[in-house]
C-alpha cells in the first residue's frame, strides 16, 4: 500500500516556500515531492483548481524539483493570464513518426483498397522505415520542420524515381495531417507546406486507335487457346467493354461495375465499398457513369449468358468481371455481412494484360488496314481511343464547332483537363466531318467479321 503523503509549506531545509507550492511529506517527515497548485479556467469556461507534482525521485535530488515545481507554477501563471489554460505535455509528442503510421494505417484501413493499403505499406517499408525520418518524435519535428526538406533532398541524391518519390511524399503528407488533426498539440505545427511533391508528365501523348483496331484485338482474343471456351468470351467482353464505353478505366470495370449497374446504353460507377480516400481504387473524381456503345453491351451480354448457362443465374451484386475459377465466379465470406464478390488481384490483371491482351494486340497490329502504332498500344489506352472516336462523332461536333462539355462529364474530366490531353486529336479533327459513333462502331464490327485475319 502507498503510504499517505500530507501537505507543509516547509521545504526540505526547513525554509518557507513560495506562494502556491507544497510539500508532500511521508509519516516520517521526509519531503516525497513537490506539488504546484494554481487557479486556472477549464476547457468549460469554469474557473477550477489545478495541480502538478514533480516527483524527487523521477527528478533525482529534492533541490532539482523544487526549482522546477517553482518554474513550472510561474509559467503557468502567465499562460492562465493570457488564454485562462495551461496546455498540458501531450504523451503523442513522443510518438515515432513510424509509430504514427501504424495509427493512420489503423485509423484509415477501413477506408482504403487491399491494393492501395499494400502497395503503400510496401513503399513506406522501402523508402521511409530504413531511413532516420521514421524514428523522429513528433515533438522533433515540431520543433525542426527542416526534417522534412531534408528528408526529401535524401530521397532524390539515393536515386529514387520522381514517380516513387511522389507517391512516398504524397503517403508522408497525408500521414502528417492525420498527425496534425488527431494530435495537434504534439504536431504544432503545419507541415504539409513543405513538401515539394515531383511533378508526373505523361511521357506521351495520349494513344488512340480506331473501332478496326479494336474490333481486330477482340478477334484475335476470341480466337486464342484457353483452358475453357468461357474465357475468350470473358476476355473479348472486357476489351470491348473498356474500348466501346465513353470514358471507362479498367478498374472501374474490375473493381465498381457490378451487373445490377449496366443499363441498355450506360453503365454506372458505384463507389466501390472500402474504397475510399488517397489512392483510391475503381473509381476517380467525377465519372460518375459510362456511356455504352453497342459493340460493348452485345458482347458483355453475350458473356452473362454464357456465364449463366454453365454457373447460374449471377447475383445482381456481382461484379461484371468477378474472379473466376473452376466453380464459377469467385466470393468471400464475411462475419455479419454475407458474401462479397471477388475482384481481379493486382497480379491476375498484370499477368491478364501480359497473356491475353499483349499477344492479341500484336496479332492485331499485322493485319491489313491496322493503325499506325497498334503494336504499342496499352489496355488503358482503350479509354483514350473511346474519348477519341467521340471526339469527332456527332456527339461532340455540330454546326457550331465542337462541344466539348456533353463528353468531359462521361469522360469525368472538366473541359480544360479533357482539351489538355486530347489537345492533338482535337486538333487532327478539327474541321473534319463528323461521324455516325455507334453506326462507324457497327461497320468495324461487321467488316472484320466479313473479312477475318488469320496470321
Amino acid at each position: 500500500m502507498a503510504a499517505k503523503l500530507s501537505e507543509r509549506r516547509i521545504d526540505h531545509r526547513g525554509q518557507q516556500l513560495p506562494k502556491g507550492i507544497y510539500a508532500c511529506v511521508r509519516e516520517d517527515a521526509s519531503v516525497a515531492s513537490y506539488k504546484v497548485r494554481w487557479r486556472e479556467e477549464g476547457g468549460d469556461g469554469i474557473p477550477r483548481n489545478a495541480a502538478k507534482s514533480f516527483s524527487i525521485r523521477e527528478l533525482g535530488s529534492a533541490e532539482r524539483a523544487l526549482e522546477s515545481a517553482i518554474a513550472y507554477r510561474a509559467h503557468a501563471l502567465n499562460v492562465a493570464k493570457v488564454d485562462g489554460n495551461v496546455l498540458r505535455a501531450d504523451p503523442a509528442a513522443g510518438m515515432t513518426l513510424g509509430e504514427l503510421f501504424q495509427e493512420w494505417c489503423v485509423g484509415r484501413g477501413a477506408e482504403l483498397s487491399k491494393r492501395y493499403a499494400e502497395d503503400t505499406v510496401r513503399r513506406w517499408d522501402r523508402e521511409v522505415a530504413p531511413r532516420s525520418i521514421a524514428r523522429v518524435r513528433l515533438e522533433r519535428l515540431s520543433r525542426d520542420p527542416s526534417i522534412i526538406t531534408r528528408f526529401q533532398d535524401e530521397l532524390a541524391a539515393d536515386g529514387v524515381t520522381p514517380s516513387n518519390r511522389a507517391q512516398v511524399l504524397k503517403t508522408l503528407r497525408a500521414v502528417l495531417r492525420w498527425g496534425r488533426r488527431r494530435h495537434p498539440n504534439a504536431l504544432t505545427v503545419e507541415l504539409s507546406g513543405l513538401f515539394e511533391v515531383p511533378p508526373q508528365r505523361a511521357k506521351r501523348l495520349a494513344y488512340a486507335a480506331d473501332a478496326a483496331g479494336l474490333e481486330r484485338i477482340i478477334e484475335a482474343i476470341s480466337r486464342r487457346k484457353a483452358r475453357t471456351d468461357l474465357l475468350p468470351i470473358r476476355d473479348a467482353a472486357f476489351v470491348a467493354a473498356m474500348g466501346f464505353t465513353i470514358a471507362a478505366r479498367p478498374s472501374e470495370w474490375l473493381y465498381s461495375a457490378r451487373w445490377s449497374d449496366l443499363h441498355t446504353h450506360s453503365v454506372e460507377l458505384q463507389r466501390p465499398r472500402g474504397t475510399a480516400g488517397e489512392g483510391e481504387v475503381g473509381l476517380k473524381t467525377g465519372a460518375r457513369a459510362a456511356l455504352l456503345i453497342p459493340n460493348a453491351s452485345e458482347r458483355i451480354a453475350a458473356y452473362r449468358r454464357r456465364l449463366e448457362a454453365e454457373f447460374g443465374p449471377q447475383p445482381r451484386d456481382g461484379l461484371v468481371f468477378q474472379a473466376l475459377d473452376a466453380g464459377g465466379p469467385l466470393w468471400e465470406e464475411r462475419v455479419g455481412r454475407g458474401p462479397a464478390p471477388v475482384p481481379w488481384s493486382d497480379n491476375d490483371y498484370k499477368r491478364w494484360t501480359a497473356r491475353v491482351w499483349r499477344p492479341a494486340r500484336d496479332i492485331a497490329a499485322r493485319a491489313p488496314g491496322a493503325p499506325a502504332g497498334l503494336d504499342r498500344m496499352r489496355f488503358y489506352d482503350g479509354r483514350h481511343t473511346a474519348i477519341s472516336m467521340a471526339l469527332h462523332s456527332t456527339l461532340v461536333m455540330g454546326t457550331h464547332g465542337m462541344n466539348l462539355h456533353n463528353l468531359a462529364g462521361w469522360a469525368g474530366h472538366d473541359v480544360q483537363t479533357l482539351q489538355r490531353y486530347y489537345a492533338h486529336v482535337i486538333a487532327r479533327y478539327r474541321g473534319g466531318e463528323p461521324i455516325e459513333l455507334e453506326r462507324e462502331c457497327a461497320e468495324a464490327r461487321a467488316n472484320t467479321e466479313a473479312e477475318p485475319f488469320k496470321p
